[in-house]
């Protein structure tokens, strides 16, 4: 038999759905593509925590009403990795001794 045609189904809305979530450290820094002001020249560099960052224009700008200062978004507040070598353990590579970790461990569980 023949099928009847049948109204296509509305088009769904489409909608801007919630933002993904950002790490705990998602962090801002302002910067500026024209002169700016000497409050934001102070904060040039520095990340701020992206729920602690100063609301733009900022409080004490000189240039508020042409404010071209935005904000460069970064996935972690830290530049740099602050991750030294420690003075006091060999860390890899120090210990020129016979890796013994491969043997059976001392424990009741080990020997079984």
């Amino acid at each position: 038999m023949w099928k009847r045609p049948t109204k296509a189904p509305p088009a769904a809305k489409q909608s801007i759905g919630p933002a993904p979530p950002r790490s705990l450290w998602h962090a801002v820094s302002i910067v500026s593509n024209a002169a700016c002001c000497p409050a934001a020249m102070g904060l040039v560099g520095t990340r701020f925590l992206s729920s602690e960052a100063p609301r733009l224009p900022l409080k004490h700008c000189s240039m508020s009403a042409v404010c071209r200062c935005s904000y460069h978004h970064h996935d972690d507040r830290r530049s740099l990795s602050r991750r030294s070598q420690d003075l006091w353990s060999p860390g890899p590579g120090g210990y020129g001794g016979e890796d013994r970790r491969r043997e059976r461990g001392r424990r009741v569980t080990d020997l079984k």
